[in-house]
């Protein structure tokens, strides 16, 4: 996983092309692909798909699959269309995009004006921190805590949805980040 300089930095650079990155990312190997979606995510994927109308799958799984990215989610389809001859390729790729697409708006972060607002209330210096306790578990000061209290909790967990999205967080698992970060918000309530 690529070292991020500043949790701001890269909220900044990222939101504004979250989806032209997950749609460029580099041409990977379907095993590569396997690997990101893992064993798990990728069953109850093939399952949904396989299954009646229901395309919803699970926060984390779909976490997973945003994280895995959308050129490797389509290599997946097309792999399990050209060994399995009794799909309905128009009928498969349609239920696969409804899937991707309920997944995006299930882990969407928010607005990225709203976005755009929490990262300049956090600032550089404290997003720094922020993102440093998150990712790396290193301290945050009282000053930090602070701004991060007064940017308010709804940013705080937008900023990470915002980052745990981005394809280098491939290997993070989503649901104990998210965990994490609200652990970090409870213990800056409660700096003096």
């Amino acid at each position: 996983m690529a070292r991020f300089n500043n949790y701001l930095i890269v909220l900044a650079l990222v939101l504004p092309s979250i989806t032209a990155k997950m749609s460029d990312i580099v041409e990977e190997p379907l095993s590569e692909c396997g690997k990101h979606i893992g064993a798990h995510c990728g069953d109850e994927v093939m399952g949904r798909l396989k299954s009646g109308n229901e395309t919803v799958i699970s926060t984390s799984c779909c976490y997973k699959l945003l994280q895995t990215g959308y050129p490797c989610h389509t290599k997946l389809t097309l792999f399990i269309l050209e060994n399995n001859a009794e799909l309905n390729w128009t009928e498969f790729f349609a239920k696969s995009d409804k899937i991707y697409h309920k997944c995006d708006v299930l882990t969407a972060p928010g607005n990225p004006e709203f976005l755009a607002n929490c990262t300049e209330s956090l600032g550089s210096d404290c997003g720094e921190e922020v993102y440093n306790k998150l990712i790396l578990d290193k301290t945050i000061s009282k000053h930090c805590c602070e701004k991060l209290v007064k940017t308010g909790e709804q940013c705080h967990a937008a900023m990470a949805k915002a980052l745990i999205r981005i394809p280098e967080m491939r290997n993070v698992n989503a649901l104990q980040l998210l965990k994490k970060n609200k652990k970090i918000f409870e213990h800056c309530l409660h700096v003096k």
